[in-house]
């Protein structure tokens, strides 16, 4: 059967190559007598066959890029992972290493390679290593070692090293070991706290002149007995660990004794002053015991303390007379053991605060780790579905010439200086120009020169070392440090101190500086964006800018408009900020009227879109209905010069003085100028005063103008 359906095939298959013989080939179709009539049954069956092929190759283009995007999120996640990732050769030399590891070594990531990874620590740990390492290739499974690395600077640091074999993309069988590294300094300082506290209550424990007895509260069986208590009874610890306290014979009454052990785990608490014993030599004995219940672990257990009254009180009943002197010294005896007591439950209290301490911090690490992945994983994510200027609104010409300036360097590493009057937007196109280049898949850093005190600029942008000044506790990475590989924006840059130009153009020039207390020069791949309110030409004309640092930010300047230049923006943005606030405020704002927004394109917005969002937001929050209404009485005013046009000093000298001439020098009143200007009439007077502004000096308003 199976031989007939053989026969059957080959001769279907036989009937195919003769129809795919080709209709010029005569000859050969006489041969195999084939049939002209075929030829389009041919041409279909080659047709669908190059359809299955097409399919699959587009197939195989998706999963190629499929297979590229999951290679892209790996890398992403190998670099920015909470843990170093090393690749160590048979020798323990460095092969590869991430970011994280590089910075746990304080060295470069080129500088590391090739070099023996026990290079970073001292002789014995690193005997400790190569045993380590022995292990790993030996077993062909994870091994794990803690040891003490040493950083470049040789700042040393604990960490633990997980390390598995493998020969993915080297060749061999097990030619590499593949190893994490955590820094378990603080976990470590953790677990030496609890072995201090728990010894310290070991030696209260065994030190103690009173019989201490640990009972599991649940099984009634002896856990541990100090050596005092030994001694009273006679008995060994081997002979009473494991058994109940009814069992090893030194209680007459074993039905009274599970009474009170029944009675104990009710109330918590026993106390009974004279307790009659036998010790193991058959001697009776008083003692006074002192029981109560306490968590350990989650597990009940008893502490019975436990002191011998026998020879008070046969002193009691020989010398009446002696009564008040043994009641005394019962007393003081009574008070020492309470301290100790006190001592040893204080003890058992540290022991559980550094238990729970030590197990808040393994959990708020390894949430921190989770969290760190899941927020790369969504950051990488988000960047990639952000459109290029969805956050900058205008269709005006202005707008989009700085939109297309920013589209033509953004591919390039040039370094932009973005010009402006203060709240222009300025910082949204350097954000623009970051998205649009090829840094993107890493964070844009953004420093506010003007925000920062002049002494802590330095560390802020090189970093510092520990020491370096009073109050340095910790080493820190600067912020050209980290925009390795990115983009830095110096916001403000005409607020930068003198003495600060100077670090920032070799940085520029040649890409290298050096951390605050250190000598040693880093090296990085950082493209700068500056921006500024400032003439930086008139900065330079009174020494307040570097001229040679102006010619190497000015490369490609591009220059935003101001919002008075750009009226027809003014309708997309207002839009845009109430939608915004009414539904951050959960408002149902539907109409704006006209002569709203004409109110709001007469009027010439000195602090320019910053002014408006936030004239916008308050008005939002004071409107009482579905209608807009401004909370603001606008009243225009002449324009003011661009920001280019003079010094910030000028520029209020000219708004002052143009805003007397039109209310014709009257400074107090609903129609003054103070109440214009939002001063107070004696500050006003006071501004006046300052900048020399009196009462008909209208020709250098004119002039000015």
């Amino acid at each position: 059967m199976k031989s007939d359906k053989r026969k059957a095939q080959t001769s279907i298959e036989s009937s195919k190559r003769k129809k795919a013989i080709k209709p010029g080939d005569k000859c050969v179709a006489d041969k195999l007598n084939f049939i002209p009539d075929d030829y389009q049954e041919v041409i279909h069956d080659l047709r669908v066959h190059q359809t299955e092929l097409a399919a699959q190759n587009e197939e195989l283009r998706k999963m190629q890029h499929e297979l590229e995007e999951s290679h892209t999120q790996y890398v992403d996640l190998y670099d920015q992972a909470p843990v170093g990732y090393f690749t160590l050769d048979r020798k323990g030399n460095i092969l590869a290493v991430n970011r994280i590891g590089s910075r746990q070594l304080g060295g470069g990531r080129d500088a590391l390679l090739k070099r023996p990874f026990s290079s970073f620590m001292s002789q014995d740990d690193s005997d400790l290593f190569y045993l380590h390492l022995k292990k790993v290739f030996a077993a062909s499974s994870k091994q794990t070692c803690s040891l003490t690395l040493l950083q470049e600077n040789g700042t040393p640091f604990y960490a633990q090293l997980d390390s598995i074999p493998s020969s993915i993309g080297f060749g061999g069988e097990h030619s590499i070991c593949r190893t994490t590294v955590t820094d378990i300094s603080e976990r470590r300082e953790l677990e030496e706290a609890l072995q201090a506290s728990e010894t310290r209550y070991r030696s209260l424990f065994e030190a103690a002149r009173e019989g201490i007895l640990i009972l599991d509260a649940k099984t009634s069986e002896i856990t541990d007995v100090n050596p005092f208590l030994t001694e009273i009874l006679g008995y060994s610890a081997e002979e009473v660990l494991g058994k109940k306290l009814w069992d090893i014979g030194c209680l007459h009454d074993t039905a009274a004794s599970k009474k009170v052990f029944s009675e104990l785990q009710r109330k918590g608490y026993v106390r009974y002053d004279n307790l009659p014993l036998e010790t193991k030599n058959g001697r009776e004995i008083a003692v006074e015991c002192i029981s109560s219940i306490y968590l350990v672990n989650n597990t009940k257990v008893i502490q019975c303390n436990i002191r011998d009254v026998t020879d008070q009180n046969l002193l009691a009943v020989s010398s009446p007379v002696a009564g008040d002197e043994t009641e005394r010294r019962r007393a003081e005896r009574r008070t020492q053991a309470h301290g100790l007591t006190e001592q040893y439950e204080q003890a058992i209290k540290e022991n559980k605060q550094v238990k729970a301490s030590l197990l808040q911090a393994l959990a708020e690490i390894k949430a921190l780790k989770d969290r760190l992945v899941i927020k790369n994983i969504y950051i990488h994510k988000v960047r990639e579905k952000r459109s290029q200027f969805d956050y900058i609104i205008g269709q005006s010409d202005g707008l989009k010439y700085v939109l297309y300036r920013a589209e033509q360097v953004a591919p390039t590493d040039a370094t932009v200086l973005i010009l402006g009057e203060t709240g222009t937007g300025k910082e949204l196109i350097a954000t623009a120009i970051h998205h649009l280049s090829s840094r993107r898949d890493r964070p844009l850093i953004t420093v506010n020169c003007a925000a920062l005190p002049a002494n802590l600029l330095e560390s802020e942008l090189f970093g510092r070392e520990k020491g370096a000044y009073t109050g340095a506790d910790t080493r820190q990475v600067g912020r050209f440090e980290s925009a390795d590989g990115s983009t830095l924006c110096l916001d403000e840059i005409g607020e930068l101190p003198l003495e600060m130009q100077a670090k920032l153009l070799r940085v520029i020039q040649h890409g290298q500086f050096e951390r605050l207390g250190s000598s040693k020069t880093i090296k990085v791949d950082v493209r700068v964006v500056a921006t500024t309110n400032r003439n930086l030409v008139d900065e330079i004309a009174g020494g307040r800018f570097r001229k040679d640092l102006y010619y190497r930010l000015n490369v490609f300047p591009i220059t935003v408009p101001p919002l008075r230049k750009r009226v027809e923006d003014i309708v997309p943005m207002v839009h845009a900020f109430v939608q915004r606030y009414a539904r951050k405020m959960g408002k149902q704002i539907t109409s704006i009227p006209k002569e709203t927004m004409q109110a709001l394109q007469d009027y010439q917005w000195p602090g320019n879109v910053r002014e408006l969002e936030s004239i916008i937001e308050r008005a939002v929050i004071l409107c009482p209905g579905p209608g807009f209404q401004l909370a603001d009485n606008l009243n225009p005013s002449p324009p003011l010069d661009s920001f280019l046009g003079g010094t910030v000093k000028e520029m209020e000298r000219k708004l002052i003085l143009g805003t007397l001439v039109e209310k014709g020098w009257q400074i107090e009143g609903k129609e003054g100028a103070a109440k214009i200007l939002g001063l107070h009439p004696s500050t006003l007077r006071a501004r006046m005063h300052k900048l020399g502004i009196v009462r008909g000096d209208v020709s250098s308003q004119s002039n000015s103008g």
